[in-house]
């Protein structure tokens, strides 16, 4: 099951094939209503069982549940106090207003996730920096309203990569977080959240130098496996004087070459391990190739990497993987990519947004794609990190 309960977007179909396509000239109103979010929340009232001894049926003081007017859904089922503040869709919908006015900005995408607890709208920046010839990231704004009563409204700043459909982070100042926050126990004040974003707007400028020093740094040696080794961690072993990576450092190896994941010895009976070595064909003359394109390895590396199981499998980590990875990483032979620190990091960024993650049966890519994971267990920050690291050495 998907996170996405309506959406409108433009341009290419989204990698989860959802979605009402639209054109990029809409309006705020216009897109309310494409994206269906043409709702509104109301405040309802809490009341006591019809059994409860002392207020049989009677209001809770102080406590509310949020109701979606159109069809009565229950988003936010306890809200205490009186001085929650209801923003309705419309609202940040019309927050977008000022940035289209210009005509330097579309609305990209809009919708409503987990059944209308949470709705979004992105809007997508008409000009970016393009990397060798045709490796363009675009700006964009994204705004998200909560309607749980749990959460505050959030607005941030993302570049997007539009070859994949990318998204990054932009905390590239003392570490500051990059996202807005309007709590709904004050007024919601459009003018000083978009005075908020403008401070990281200013970081896309720094970003595009630290992606064009990226994209010049070629990775030789080690470093590619160093890489990827410090932004998924995990264990690794030695067998047989081979070295047998964690399997996201596998995934990531397979994907920077543009090869699906085969995780050998995970099913024996899908198929044979000699037919999945033999798969593996392409992945080896790609490695002996990437001496001729600025990819420096080693031979002794060259051999621990051309064996299967430390390449795509054969670990104890594997025990859960039981099908082969068929989904493609876009991109990955882009001028601006093949061999160089801009393509690893891209690697973790395809990673960690188009691989599926399910949460009590619920697919929540877009979400953690948009927002990333919990803090401290984001791999697109470790990615930034570790980069940034490499170029300053």
């Amino acid at each position: 099951m998907h996170e996405v309960e309506t959406m409108a977007f433009t341009g290419e179909v989204p990698w989860h094939g959802l979605g009402n396509k639209v054109n990029n000239t809409m309006s705020p109103s216009e897109m309310l209503v494409a994206s269906g979010c043409d709702w509104k929340v109301q405040l309802t009232a809490n009341h006591y069982p019809p059994d409860h001894a002392v207020h049989p049926s009677e209001p809770v003081p102080n406590s509310q549940f949020i109701e979606r007017e159109s069809d009565g859904s229950i988003l936010g089922e306890y809200v205490t106090g009186n001085d929650y503040k209801v923003v309705q869709n419309e609202e940040m919908f019309e927050f977008f207003g000022e940035f289209l006015a210009d005509d330097k900005m579309y609305l990209h995408t809009a919708g409503s996730l987990f059944g209308g607890k949470k709705v979004w709208a992105m809007a997508s920046c008409k000009e970016g920096f393009t990397l060798g010839k045709d490796d363009t990231v675009v700006n964009n704004v994204l705004f998200t309203i909560n309607h749980t009563g749990r959460e505050a409204n959030t607005a941030l700043v993302t570049p997007i990569r539009v070859v994949c459909n990318n998204t990054m982070r932009l905390a590239m100042k003392d570490g500051k977080n990059d996202i807005v926050k309007h709590n709904h126990r004050v007024q919601f004040d459009a003018e000083v959240m978009k005075t908020a974003l403008g401070i990281y707007t200013d970081a896309f400028g720094e970003f595009e130098l630290l992606a064009q020093a990226m994209a010049k740094r070629v990775l030789e040696g080690n470093e590619e496996v160093d890489f990827f080794r410090k932004v998924f961690g995990g264990k690794e072993r030695e067998a047989d004087g081979k070295i047998i990576h964690s399997l996201g450092v596998r995934k990531a190896l397979a994907y920077n070459r543009g090869q699906e994941f085969v995780a050998i010895g995970a099913n024996k009976n899908v198929e044979s391990k000699q037919n999945q070595i033999d798969r593996l064909s392409s992945v080896i003359e790609a490695i002996k190739k990437d001496a001729g394109k600025g990819k420096k390895i080693d031979q002794k590396r060259l051999e621990q990497l051309i064996d299967s199981d430390a390449l795509v499998g054969g670990g104890a980590d594997d025990e859960k993987e039981t099908t082969t990875t068929s989904v493609l990483n876009p991109g990955w032979d882009n001028e601006s990519s093949e061999g160089t620190l801009w393509g690893s990091f891209q690697t973790v960024m395809f990673m960690a947004d188009h691989k599926p993650i399910k949460d009590y049966g619920v697919d929540h890519r877009f979400e953690k794609a948009m927002y990333g994971a919990a803090q401290g267990l984001d791999v697109k920050e470790k990615a930034l990190k570790t980069a940034k690291e490499l170029i300053a050495a």
